[in-house]
């Protein structure tokens, strides 16, 4: 088997698109490959070829990601995949140790992705960071426990607004959830141009919640067979936008059920609802971040307390980052390098990345073997620093 790793190039990128569907069990017509173009970035694509063929695939793109304190650059990884055909042939091991090497020569401290399988990326050093749920209730069920009087006012727009419109509100409400990514123009472009791939339903329709001259809020949703209401973005920057596009939702005639997505694990609706048993709610992972650079991606976000750590980190996938580390940090920032202490800590490259946004503790891991306290109360005290307000959230996909 003579297998080539090498970046893709323009001329690749149909072959690489259909490779891909292939691979996954889906179908991309030409229409949905033109969609792909918006955001493809050649040069952090990379594939194994055989005899000119494409056999393995993934790629990256170059975005910003919502910390504790500010935003870092993240290598968001997406469409790995490996021709069943090349299967158990050590093909994605090398494509993704290749991938993760380019991200530490690009200064890329972080490397994030959305599993399709959940068993596959813990052995490349990913630990879940995020959850998410998606919703069903059906409309007669979605009463408010508590009467809710909008501050402001609804309003249907067209999609030429709300490219207008949603942007602004997005970037705010970004700021208010760690795992959040940015979206520049090219992907609000995408955003827009995806929801009819794969043969999907492109119509949909667009609200804005404005109080004061300023939106709060925007709702983009679709319903199908006039019955069934499909929120594909509910996003706001205030609890009075959240509970009013949630009760415009609800509270919609002719509709006998509504379903979300990739909503964050603590959203307040359960609590909003007078009878929140109707709620489904489905749980499961969401972003699984890599930590390509440890001293780097730990100076790069504040922490909730003044304290000091070593952190004894086990990575032999990259072993630039197999070491120990003296983590200072606090509300006014950070700073870590590598020390040779004693640590106080012990724990995978995983597991510091499922911790690093907040959304596990050290201690659960620790109840699961994962993490060694090697300094009495250490734990509680890497907890207090790591913690956040929020669960952290990623509403996008890639």
């Amino acid at each position: 088997m003579d297998i080539e790793l090498k970046p893709n190039t323009w001329a690749d990128f149909t072959m690489l698109k259909k490779a891909n569907a292939r691979a996954q069990n889906n179908f991309y017509a030409d229409a949905d490959v033109e969609v792909f173009k918006i955001i493809f970035q050649p040069e952090r694509s990379l594939s194994a070829f055989e005899n000119g063929n494409i056999v393995g695939c993934t790629t990256s793109y170059s975005l910003d990601m919502t910390v504790p304190g500010g935003t870092v650059p993240i290598g968001a990884v997406a469409q790995v995949s490996v021709q069943t055909t090349h299967r158990r042939m050590g093909i994605n091991t090398k494509l993704m140790k290749r991938q993760l090497s380019d991200m530490h020569e690009w200064g890329d401290p972080l490397s994030v992705l959305q599993a399709s399988e959940s068993i596959i990326y813990g052995r490349y050093g990913y630990g879940m960071a995020s959850f998410e749920y998606t919703y069903d209730i059906e409309r007669p069920h979605g009463s408010f426990a508590q009467k809710h009087q909008p501050k402001g006012r609804l309003s249907y727009i067209e999609e030429d607004e709300a490219r207008q419109v949603f942007p602004e509100v997005f970037e705010r409400a970004t700021l208010l959830r760690n795992g959040m990514v940015k979206r520049n123009d090219t992907w609000w472009k995408f955003r827009f141009a995806q929801t009819g791939i794969r043969g999907g339903d492109p119509r949909a329709w667009f609200v804005k919640y404005e109080v004061e001259g300023r939106v709060d809020g925007y709702l983009w949703f679709a319903i199908k067979s006039a019955e069934f209401l499909t929120v594909k973005e509910l996003i706001t920057t205030t609890d009075d936008a959240y509970a009013t596009l949630w009760q415009f939702c609800l509270d919609m005639d002719l509709v006998t059920s509504i379903t979300a997505g990739r909503r964050a694990d603590d959203e307040p609706l359960p609590w909003l609802l007078a009878d929140p048993r109707r709620l489904k709610q489905t749980f499961k992972d969401a972003s699984w971040i890599r930590i390509v650079d440890v001293p780097a991606a730990l100076s790069a976000r504040t922490y909730s307390t003044n304290d000091g750590l070593v952190i004894q980190v086990r990575d032999p996938f990259l072993e630039w980052n197999d070491g120990r580390v003296l983590l200072e940090g606090g509300p006014e920032g950070a700073e870590c390098e590598q020390t040779d202490r004693e640590p106080d800590i012990t724990l995978s490259a995983a597991d510091l990345g499922a911790a690093y946004l907040g959304g596990v503790k050290f201690q659960t891991m620790s109840h699961a073997g994962r993490v060694e306290e090697n300094t009495p109360g250490a734990l509680r005290r890497a907890d207090a620093m790591f913690t956040t307000d929020l669960k952290p959230w990623c509403i996008d996909s890639w």
